[in-house]
């Protein structure tokens, strides 16, 4: 295989150096070694657009299977823990082929667009209900008071998890979520991995509950869901893909408010034009997912020798496709670097591209459509506290900050 040296991958860490603001970083990365080997995540990073779109449109040759195992190391007590909850398998966004043609399908039933459209009144009344509970208050940390309960909400009413689990529920996938995506030592790695256990112990009692007691809710319709001559979901199938449904149901929609938010207000004049101008939402919010992207990249595997933007690669070779540098590059989005609320066309990869486009766009899309409407109408005056710190969460493919004060 044929790299660059001296290496600019050798300089990337997602998780500290480049985690607050990597965008110059992208920029020469694409300029000057746009396919590049990372040892701090073991993979090659691809940071320009056609590069990255030609990848995710060939998924015979560039598989999915490690998207959840991006490197990180388990300590062995730590692996003893998960040993103790329900074995991994592939699950819709790391399985391939006919594989994942099965585990998608009854997910797209679950999230198709027309059955999304339907659920509007009821998420405007989860977004109305909580800004009720704060607007009297001058003052809020979005993120934990909208950002994410609302789509938590959302997501855990349309699988059929009790609302009053919300807390726990989010607290033990957060703890997924870091255990594979961040680096942490070994007490805390050994804690999230107990939190995983004890998820899927949850998940395997709400599904126990369904077989017994059918209802008329997402699980219940996962325990049924089946392609003709397809065996149904596994049991272990069902707890990942379930808990995984969780998680992409609100990490995701969590960060693009969150970091919309960030950059509406950070230029008063974009908030009070979304606030004059409801129409320019929608527009508005493609370009926040193109310009801050919530999942900054996924990862790819090779199949068979090839080559990509010069790099010769064999069979088995990670790739990280760096979505939020490719969508920053200037040959695919006029003045890339420009948050233009206007933006048209906007090919962004924020979602993705090819077989494994999120099957939650609509749905994601939709929440933040009216999160911003919501606080536009209710709270045109809203701006960022001054002199905050704003840091992101460091976490490989979630993209978000950890707190936001505001205040009107």
């Amino acid at each position: 295989m044929t790299t660059n040296e001296p290496s600019l991958g050798t300089a990337y860490n997602p998780f500290d150096r480049h985690l607050e603001n990597p965008y110059s970083f992208y920029t020469q990365l694409r300029h000057e070694e746009p396919i590049t080997f990372s040892p701090c995540i073991n993979a090659y990073l691809v940071s320009r657009y056609d590069d990255i779109r030609s990848i995710l449109s060939q998924p015979d040759i560039f598989l999915s299977r490690d998207t959840l195992t991006p490197g990180i190391t388990m300590y062995p007590r730590t692996i003893a823990e998960l040993s103790k909850g329900c074995p991994f398998v592939p699950i819709v966004v790391n399985a391939d082929g006919a594989n994942h043609t099965r585990l998608r399908e009854p997910l797209q039933k679950m999230f198709a667009p027309t059955r999304i459209r339907t659920m509007e009144p009821f998420i405007r009344q989860i977004a109305t209900r909580l800004v009720d509970g704060f607007i009297n208050d001058g003052h809020a940390e979005i993120i934990s008071q909208l950002a994410y309960p609302l789509p938590l909400a959302v997501v855990l009413t349309v699988l059929g998890v009790p609302q009053k689990d919300m807390q726990e529920i989010r607290r033990l996938c957060d703890d997924w979520n870091a255990l594979i995506l961040s680096p942490l030592p070994e007490e805390r790695q050994v804690a999230h991995a107990q939190s995983l256990v004890a998820l899927h112990h949850y998940i395997a009692q709400l599904i126990e509950q369904r077989r017994s007691s059918p209802q008329e809710d997402g699980i219940t319709d996962l325990l049924d869901a089946h392609m003709p001559g397809e065996e149904p979901l596994s049991q272990e199938e069902l707890v990942h893909t379930i808990g995984g449904v969780i998680i992409a149901g609100y990490a995701t929609t969590t960060n693009l408010i969150g970091n919309g938010l960030v950059l509406l207000l950070e230029e008063p004049t974009r908030w009070q034009t979304l606030c004059e101008h409801a129409d320019h939402i929608p527009l508005a919010i493609e370009e926040i997912l193109r310009y801050h992207d919530p999942v900054p990249g996924l990862t790819r595997t090779t199949t068979r020798e090839v080559t990509v933007g010069g790099v010769v690669m064999p069979a088995g070779t990670k790739l990280f496709l760096l979505y939020s540098a490719g969508n920053r590059d200037e040959t695919q989005f006029p003045c890339a670097d420009q948050f233009d609320m206007q933006r048209k066309p906007n090919r962004h990869l924020a979602f993705g591209y090819g077989d494994h486009f999120c099957i939650g766009a609509p749905l994601a899309r939709l929440e933040g459509r009216i999160a911003f409407e919501t606080l536009t109408q209710r709270l045109p005056a809203m701006q960022l506290v001054p002199n905050q710190k704003l840091s992101h969460i460091p976490n490989l493919i979630h993209y978000g900050y950890q707190r936001v004060e505001v205040q009107w």
